[in-house]
């Protein structure tokens, strides 16, 4: 029987991981309750963040320095204070803060129990590594993150990868395939030679996310490609079925291939709505998915290499299905966000015989 009752989480709107994790802790019966850290007030975006933004563009005020921090209406005062208010009003077991969005300490000290999850990219660990001490537990995304907080005498750490919601990602039956390709993130340099690389194969592509136009005004083929800035929810789960290949392409991380640490979502939610995912690589990949079985992986150091990979597996599709099958019934048994809730009931229920210095079994 777990003692864990109330639970407010803290996280942005999107990715909807807020509504996930309180699906699954209803499941096991525990309240929970949320505060948006991406909600903020019109003072804050249209007079401070464009008088900071002034400022340091003039180099009239350091880039590390703002003005009006310490206004109630600037954004990470305001979304503390709302943190401090739903402390006080729900009166939480435990405050999840899933850490992107920071929050000021004193809104942090107001919980009784604190666990956080940093989702952000493993080059900002010595961020984290910060505040890590204002928390019960703190969970990372990537292993890399959790080797240096321990290395810094951290004990209270373990690791957490992203998680699947298979109620929001699932097969569509009776779907035809739309596209042969289609791509979903925002535009960075590493990704346009993918994206180029993958026009050479194939022209019937799709593409989402924000800043390709700009970066890509000259350029007809992707121009084409491009379908809009922003896709999300079922019509996301829908982009995906009508996909013979998914493909991901990471935009962070502090090495490339297995030198990589961290899984993004995409590795879970392709697979889970029930496509192929063609994927780059990480150190923990091998531990979650079988390359080859659950996935599809490629070299992003081999463009030739990944060029033939996609021709290889759009010519066959009875291979590019039976690893799509096999990815998504794995993904479904192991890796919900069930599983994430399971972990954390875990590590709460052995909190009241530990403390911070103690080391706990992940």
């Amino acid at each position: 029987m777990n003692s864990l009752k109330k639970v407010l989480i803290a996280y942005s709107s999107n990715p909807p991981i807020i509504a996930d994790l309180s699906e699954a802790f209803a499941k096991r019966n525990i309240d929970v309750d949320y505060v948006l850290a991406d909600k903020n007030t019109w003072f804050d975006r249209w007079i401070i963040r464009r008088l900071n933004k002034q400022l340091h563009n003039l180099r009239i005020l350091p880039k590390n320095k703002t003005v009006f921090s310490d206004h109630p209406l600037a954004h990470k005062n305001y979304r503390s204070t709302a943190l401090k208010e739903k402390i006080s009003s729900f009166n939480p077991d435990l405050v999840f803060v899933v850490r992107g969005i920071a929050f000021n300490n004193d809104a942090l000290n107001q919980a009784n129990r604190l666990f956080g999850w940093w989702v952000e990219k493993e080059e900002r660990t010595q961020e984290a590594l910060g505040e890590i001490n204002l928390f019960d537990w703190y969970f990372f995304l990537a292993e890399s993150s959790v080797q240096q907080a321990k290395a810094s005498g951290h004990c209270n750490v373990s690791y957490l990868s992203h998680m699947v919601n298979p109620n929001r990602f699932h097969k569509i039956i009776g779907l035809d395939k739309r596209y042969d390709v289609c791509f979903v993130g925002n535009w960075s340099p590493h990704r346009q030679k993918f994206i180029d690389a993958v026009l050479e194969v194939t022209p019937n592509v799709a593409v989402y996310g924000r800043k390709w136009r700009r970066n890509n005004i000259r350029n007809a083929k992707v121009l084409r490609a491009i379908k809009g800035q922003w896709i999300d929810g079922e019509p996301l789960n829908k982009l995906y079925n009508e996909s013979r290949i998914v493909l991901n392409v990471t935009n962070w991380g502090a090495g490339v291939g297995k030198g990589r640490s961290g899984m993004n979502m995409r590795v879970f939610e392709v697979p889970a709505s029930g496509a192929f995912l063609f994927t780059d690589e990480s150190r923990e990949m091998d531990n979650y998915l079988k390359p080859g079985c659950h996935v599809g992986v490629f070299d992003e150091s081999d463009l030739q290499g990944f060029k033939s990979g996609l021709r290889y597996y759009l010519d066959n599709q009875d291979v590019r299905e039976s690893i799509a099958i096999a990815g998504g019934a794995h993904v479904r048994n192991n890796y919900t966000y069930d599983s994430a809730v399971e972990k954390i009931i875990s590590i709460y229920n052995h909190l009241p015989i530990f403390n911070k210095a103690m080391p706990i079994s992940d």
